[in-house]
This record gives structure tokens, sequence and C-alpha cells, in this order.
């Protein structure tokens, strides 16, 4: 289905990444994306969001104008092309998450930290889940996708 984001400007929502502290793709969910489907594609597609978003991370805290300590830096929140928006947060304990969406997009920040948020309640709290096991469980799965869903409203 097509799930929109309001706000002001109507945008689409393409994909969600998780990535662990040490880049692997813990999680990747798509919507609204053409093709794209060949594994072997999304596998360089997983490899290539973590090395931008490590690379961004450290470019940005490299060329503030003064030095800062670890509670200081502040990760790229996002950036824009002229076909996409890419939103990130880090938690405290490392974990990423990187949000794609139509250029010009406000307010994904907050989603982002409720995506997290399932993921500690979803997640972490089951304790069928392994910790740096790819997340299939269907109750998260199921919820980021009616979250995602719920922003078009």
């Amino acid at each position: 289905g097509s799930y929109l984001i309001d706000g002001p400007v109507m945008t689409t929502f393409y994909a969600l990444y998780i990535f662990s502290r040490d880049g692997t793709c813990l999680f990747l969910r798509k919507y609204n994306t053409e093709g794209k489907t060949d594994e072997k594609e999304l596998e360089i597609e997983k490899k290539n969001m973590f090395g931008l978003l490590f690379t961004l991370k450290t470019f940005v805290n490299q060329i503030t104008p003064r030095i800062l300590d670890d509670q200081e830096k502040e990760p790229i929140r996002s950036f824009q092309t002229s076909q996409y928006q890419l939103h990130y947060f880090e938690t405290a304990s490392g974990l990423r998450f990187a949000a794609s969406t139509s250029p010009n997009t406000s307010r994904v920040q907050s989603y982002l930290e409720r995506f997290y948020r399932l993921y500690v309640d979803y997640v972490l709290k089951n304790p069928i889940y392994k910790r740096g096991d790819p997340i299939t469980l269907p109750g998260f799965v199921q919820r980021i996708d009616a979250c995602v869903k719920e922003m078009s409203h």
C-alpha cells in the first residue's frame, strides 16, 4: 500500500532501516519502492546505508567549530536530495534508525523515536529474540507497519 506522512507537504515513506552498533542491519522494511527486491542488491544497499550514516556522523562532528565531548556530539538528523530525504536517530547504546521519505518532510524524528520504543517493547523484551539477529517478529513488523500507515492520517 501507499503510506503517506502528513505535514506541510504530503510525504511518502520509502524505507525503515535499523542497524546495530556494529553496523549489522537488523531490520529493513520497504514501502512505495519500485523493484530493488534482489537479495544481493538489498545486501549492498544495507552496507552502503550504514557506511553513509557512519561517514556523515564522523564528518559532521569533525567540522564542528570546537571539540565536542561524547555527550555533546550531535549525529546528523536528516539530509535531502531531489529524490528523497533521509532521517536518522541514534540511541545511547548505538542502535541506529534511518528512514527514507520523499523530500521536504518534517516531524519524522518523533516517529523514529516511536520506532525505538516499539523496538524496546516488542524486540528487546521478547525472550525469543536473540540480540544481533535479524528482526522478523510479526508483532513488531505489524506495529511498525501500523505506525507508518497512521502517519498518513
